[in-house]
Formats: C-alpha cells, sequence, structure tokens
C-alpha cells in the first residue's frame, strides 16, 4: 500500500469518527436543528415499516395512532412498505445500517475524488463536513440513500437491476424519476430506438402500478404536503428564494417569480456563450464515470432547485459535481471559476447555518418578522445558489447537446 492510499484510508476513518463525535455532541446545534433523536428521518420510515409489519393499516391516521411507535401516517409512497421487515431486521435498520451508510457515503465520495493535494483534501472536508450535509447525515434523510443508489447505478453494469432501483426510488419519492436519464448514459452504443422502448415499457409498467395503488399514492401526497411541507426561509434551496426574499417588502410574488426564472435562463445563455471554448473543452471527458455522474447528479440537483422549495438536504446531489470538476480543473478557466464559487458557497454555509439557528422567529400582528442580519445572508445564500446553479445548468445544456451529436455521428440515432 503506497502513501496516498494510506492517507487516504485514514483519512476515510478519521473522518466517519469524527462525523460520529459530532451527530453525538452539542456541537451541530449551532449549525443544524438537531432532532431529540437520533437519525430521525430515517427512524420515521423504519417506523411504518414496523406499524405495517404489525398489522396496523399506515394509511390510516386513525388506525396508525395505535401503534407503539407512531409518528406520523405515512407521506412516502406505498413501495416503501415492500421493504423486508420483522424484529431481528428491526435491530439492523435502526442500530446498524445508519452507521454503515454514514461510512459508504464518506467511502465512496473520497474514493470518486481520490485527493492528492492539499487542495482537493480541503474540497473534500468541505464536502463532507459543511451543515448541509451534516443536516442529511444527523437526519439520515432519504435523500443520502437516493445519493449513494445514483453513484451505484452510474457505475453498476447490470441495468436490469438499474432500472429497479430507479423505479423503486420513484415510487418512493417522485424527483428520483430524473435518475431514468442515466439509462441514455448507461450504454452509449444502445441506439435511442432501443432507448425508448426501455423508457416507454417502465412508463407503461408504472403507469399500472399507480393505478393499481392510487388510493393510496393519493393519500401521501396530500398528507405529505400537510406533514412534510416546504421550506420557509430557513435552510431553503431554491429558485424561489430571491423571491421570497424580496416579496416581504410587498412586491408581487408572481411577478417576482416570472421574472427570476426569466434571468435564470437569461444568465445561463450568457455563460454558455462566454464560455464556449472552455466548455467545449470540459466536455472532451463528459462521457466518462465521473462525467456521467455530473450529468445525473447535476439533472437532479437542477430539477428540485428549479421546482422545489427544498430543505437543505436536497444539497447533498451538489457532492456529485465535486468528482468531474476537480478532473477537469487543469487549465480551465471556466472550471476553476466553478470550483472558485462552490468553495466560496460551502465556506459561506456555515454563518448562513449559524443565523439559520439563532435567528428566532417572531411575529407582528400575524405576520413574520425577520431580523436585517438574516434576509442579509438568506440572499447571499440565495445569490451564490443562482449562480451557482446557472453554471451548472450551462454544462448540462452542453452536454446534452454533445449526446445528440455523439449519437448522430455514430449512426445510433435509430
Amino acid at each position: 500500500m503506497n502513501y496516498n492510499k494510506i492517507l487516504k484510508t485514514s483519512f476515510i476513518i478519521v473522518t466517519f469518527l469524527i462525523i460520529i463525535f459530532l451527530i453525538n455532541s452539542q456541537i451541530l446545534e449551532n449549525f443544524i436543528w438537531k432532532s431529540s433523536k437520533k437519525f430521525a428521518d430515517f427512524t420515521i420510515l423504519v417506523s411504518w415499516l414496523e406499524c405495517n409489519y404489525l398489522g396496523f393499516d399506515v394509511y390510516n391516521l386513525e388506525d396508525t395512532k395505535k401503534c407503539p411507535n407512531f409518528n406520523s401516517i405515512i407521506f412516502y409512497g406505498d413501495i416503501w412498505l415492500k421493504i423486508p421487515f420483522n424484529e431481528t431486521l428491526n435491530i439492523f435498520y435502526l442500530n446498524v445500517l445508519p452507521f454503515l451508510i454514514i461510512f459508504l457515503a464518506i467511502f465512496t465520495l473520497t474514493n470518486l475524488i481520490n485527493p492528492k493535494s492539499i487542495f482537493e483534501y480541503s474540497i473534500l472536508i468541505l464536502c463532507l463536513f459543511n451543515p448541509s450535509t451534516m443536516l442529511v447525515l444527523e437526519r439520515l434523510a432519504f435523500d443520502i440513500f437516493v445519493f449513494l443508489f445514483i453513484i451505484f447505478i452510474n457505475f453498476n453494469r447490470i441495468y436490469f437491476l438499474n432500472w429497479i432501483i430507479i423505479f423503486f426510488l420513484t415510487f418512493t419519492k417522485i424527483y428520483p424519476a430524473l435518475l431514468g436519464i442515466n439509462i441514455f448514459l448507461e450504454n452509449l452504443n444502445r441506439s435511442l430506438k432501443k432507448n425508448f422502448i426501455i423508457i416507454f415499457s417502465l412508463v407503461l409498467i408504472s403507469t399500472v402500478y399507480f393505478y393499481l395503488n392510487f388510493d393510496k399514492y393519493l393519500i401521501s401526497v396530500i398528507d405529505g404536503a400537510s406533514n412534510s411541507g416546504r421550506a420557509g426561509y430557513h435552510y431553503l434551496f431554491s429558485l424561489n428564494t430571491i423571491a421570497k426574499i424580496i416579496k416581504i417588502f410587498d412586491v408581487n410574488y408572481i411577478f417576482l417569480i416570472v421574472m427570476t426564472y426569466s434571468l435564470f435562463f437569461c444568465f445561463t445563455v450568457f455563460i454558455y456563450k462566454k464560455y464556449k471554448s472552455y466548455l467545449e473543452t470540459t466536455l472532451n471527458n463528459i462521457f466518462s464515470p465521473k462525467g456521467k455522474l455530473f450529468l445525473i447528479g447535476g439533472c437532479v440537483i437542477l430539477f428540485c432547485y428549479i421546482t422545489f422549495s427544498n430543505y437543505a438536504y436536497r444539497e447533498i446531489f451538489i457532492l456529485l459535481l465535486v468528482p468531474f470538476l476537480l478532473s477537469s480543473k487543469n487549465k480551465n478557466k471556466f472550471i476553476n471559476l466553478i470550483i472558485f464559487i462552490l468553495t466560496i458557497r460551502f465556506l459561506f454555509l456555515f454563518p448562513y447555518a449559524y443565523t439559520n439557528i439563532y435567528d428566532g422567529i417572531s411575529y407582528s400582528e400575524g405576520e413574520r418578522i425577520f431580523s436585517n442580519y438574516f434576509i442579509f445572508f438568506i440572499a447571499i445564500k440565495g445569490i451564490l445558489d443562482f449562480i451557482l446553479m446557472s453554471y451548472i445548468l450551462s454544462i448540462i445544456f452542453g452536454g446534452i447537446k454533445k449526446f445528440v451529436i455523439y449519437k448522430k455521428n455514430s449512426n445510433n440515432l435509430i
């Protein structure tokens, strides 16, 4: 084992131990909303499995309340209840699996980035220890499982298994349907006609499954809207952020949304045209394993950013972009600029998260009142997200264009 492997292995072990220590300490309470229960989000998921196993109707509030470990009526898809469960597995899920998932996340990201310099180790440390990542790990939110499955399907060559995973994740939460882009990337020599046949078959199966379970999904969607909700102003990751802030000053919100979305796409076009020559160099490796991971992760994070008012959990998918960015940084002004923005954003998350914790919510005549420094910090965060996502979208757009050209030149369109 050479020096770099020893250093990397030591880093993984030490990082794992530090993260477990932080999860069990009060230090994180300065940066994230810690729950009274460790791995609180995952505990709720397991409680639904347990209540279903004990014979309670988890889609019926009155019946579910009778369950010994009742948390709430289920607001995930019915397919989640198909996961095996018994008393032995319950012990494994609650006491072993969370630590395995955290270790696996550290292990996979470290090996993907494969740091060889102080700078790359610094970026990796920021990826793992920033407040958004720590929030996901401390809660063990469902997004960390999607994160790991994205990495798996990106490298797995048993395609049928990938399709099953995408199907399962989609009918657990809606947004993982974007993982379907992997069908186009998993085998570049497969014709578009075959790709569309596969997608059509999956859509057909999905439609039948959804129809047979429509009532349960209707309940989970309605209850999910009332229980999980959407992010307000705290720990917000969304294109709507700037509009929400300006709305405080009594400006029409619909007008602000239209202007924000228009500006976002115009700025993306500007970036694409300005850095077109650098983009062409960047896209030379876009179909490498790390490049494909960038495309999948980028599509997922952009879809969530543009479509939903997300909590900071979803920012975990930004980490999927880092391996490709670091591997493409040499003498590439465009990529180096993105890495700079990403680094500034990671560093800014610490004062931003601290402000989210210590800025209390107060009301005046029934309306929320925010401190000036809180508005300032969320505005800066919103601007950094806006800029970073615009740069990412420009690469995604270039990658899609390159894919179409590649298929056309290789005569694999049909």
